[in-house]
This record gives structure tokens, sequence and C-alpha cells, in this order.
């Protein structure tokens, strides 16, 4: 036995009061949409890199630096570097443990760009991304690297 079915609404002043649109329409917003945020906006990273995203808040970040060697080589051929998502004095201490040759800062006035863009993809920190040959994302992993996690991430490149 079925349950009587209620015809659906559909005028124009319902869906209007209720938010609903027509499926032309909504197909018609979703290409805007796409067309609004055009590929070349999208930042560019350093090329065949990983880039560890850290905060001084975050625990296991300062865990990562701890294994930053053993990360970068495991990385290999691909650089790795480190980027601040954070600033203040906190910040600052933790960047100077960081050592040189794995440092990374984004252009001058970009830094609130790519860190937007950076923090977008991530549901938390730490947070790692891959890049390709010019420098666009190819694969990004949640939670702390270690070598056995670079090398699932760089192989999804």
């Amino acid at each position: 036995m079925n349950p009587p079915v209620a015809p659906a609404n559909t005028s124009r002043r319902v869906r209007a009061v209720e938010g609903g649109c027509s499926p032309l329409r909504l197909a018609a917003l979703v290409l805007a949409l796409g067309a609004a945020a055009p590929v070349a906006d999208t930042p560019r990273y350093p090329a065949d890199s990983v880039l560890l995203l850290i905060a001084p808040w975050c625990a296991p970040c300062h865990a990562e630096l701890a294994r930053l060697d053993t990360i970068a080589a495991a990385a290999r051929p691909r650089a790795v570097r480190v980027f601040m998502v954070e600033d203040g004095a906190r910040a600052a201490a933790m960047w100077r443990r960081v050592p040189e040759a794995y440092r990374w800062t984004p252009p001058d006035g970009e830094v609130r760009r790519y860190r937007t863009d950076a923090l977008g993809r991530a549901a938390g920190l730490p947070f790692a991304i891959a890049t390709d040959a010019r420098g666009r994302v190819c694969a990004t992993r949640d939670g702390g690297m270690d070598a056995t996690r670079v090398v699932a991430l760089v192989r999804g490149c």
C-alpha cells in the first residue's frame, strides 16, 4: 500500500517564497558561478614542491618540524617548503626554528591571497599541498606528515 501523494505546488510565487528555482535557472547559475572563478586567479605555489602549512598553536605542526629532514628525504625529488599561515610573536618564534632552506613565503603583497587559498583547501592543520611542475596544486593531505604519508601524497600527483 502506497501513501497518498500530494501534488507539488510549482507556481513561481511559491518557488520564490520557498527559495526554489527552476532546473534551467539553476543550470545557468552554476555555469555563471563557474565562469566567475577564473583558473588564472588561482595562486601558483613553488613548482615540484610539498608545502607544509604550520601555525604556532598547532602541536602536530611542531612535531612535523622535528621530522623535517626525514620528510624532505622521502619527498625527493620534490622540494619541501614550510608555509607559516599566521603572524605574531609566537609565529615569528616558531619560524626561527625552521631552517632557512625549508622556508617559503609568498611574493610581496600576496600573503593574504596565498593563505586564503591554502587554508580554504584545508580542514585543519597540519595540512600539506603537493604541486606539479607549473606550481599548481596536484594533491593535498590533512594531518601531520611523516615519510610514509609524504610518499603517498606525492604519488597523488
